[in-house]
């Protein structure tokens, strides 16, 4: 006979508990439900009173991160985090606790959460989330803002700031950094790569380039899946999107 958890859910948003409340009682044999809680105060109160032996934990509560959650309990819970980050945003805990849920919330990961819970529970020391609550928290705290990017000017390298770059623009191999003094310096990275590591503020908006939104200032209909871009630099330089990009342009620019 399998072992029934008792089982709290920690999450702010009404229509996840209830939906993660369904879910679970799909799984009698497995999960005995025994308490919520919308915020971390309620929750570490709940928890410690209640002691369950599984915590559905959403990261971000209104009042705290789950980890805060985490940290005074009396006792060690096994936990599946429950978050509406971007996966990769989360690939830092992954290891560290039983699962982590991405919101809306699927059936199939819930099972196959579950699944990955009973075997835990069959191994010694499977609470790994609380022999690395130092890396976790590290994982799961927002990183100082990067200002600044290091760019070839003749010989040497310079740092160019963010809010002085216009575009990026990839030609012949190379990737390019066009500033709004009119400078084009060269960068040692692929555009796809900035892609991932640069603000909100820029924008891939065709396969050669990369611009930053906040020097735009007009944009004008160029066919039905396309747009110009007019830029503010010496030049005025205007780039045409690319087709594959017409749904990014669309959320970003509302156009």
């Amino acid at each position: 006979m399998s072992h029934v958890f008792k089982t709290i859910i920690v999450e702010d948003e009404a229509p996840a508990r209830r939906l993660l409340n369904e879910l679970l009682a799909g799984y009698p044999h497995l999960i005995q439900l025994s308490g919520e809680a919308d915020n971390g105060g309620d929750a570490i109160m709940l928890i410690d009173k209640i002691k369950p032996d599984l915590v559905f934990l959403d990261i971000q509560l209104p009042d705290m991160l789950g980890l805060d959650v985490l940290k005074p309990l009396s006792y060690n819970p096994y936990v599946i985090f429950t978050t509406a980050y971007d996966e990769y945003a989360i690939k830092a805990f992954e290891a560290f606790s039983v699962d982590y849920l991405l919101k809306p919330l699927k059936e199939d990961r819930v099972a196959r959460a579950l699944g990955k819970l009973q075997q835990f529970a069959g191994r010694a020391g499977a609470h790994s989330v609380w022999d690395h609550f130092e890396s976790l928290s590290n994982g799961l705290t927002p990183q100082k803002e990067i200002k600044t990017l290091s760019v070839k000017k003749g010989n040497k390298f310079t740092l160019v700031q963010f809010s002085d770059i216009v575009y990026f623009e990839a030609a012949d191999k190379y990737t390019f950094v066009h500033t709004t003094n009119g400078q084009k310096l060269f960068c040692d990275h692929m555009l796809a790569v900035l892609e991932e590591k640069l603000s909100e503020d820029f924008v891939r908006v065709q396969k050669s380039y990369i611009v930053n939104r906040q020097k735009i200032i007009e944009i004008h209909k160029y066919s039905n899946n396309r747009y110009t871009l007019v830029l503010n630099n010496r030049e005025f330089t205007r780039i045409v999107t690319g087709p594959s990009y017409l749904t990014v342009i669309k959320e970003v620019f509302a156009v």
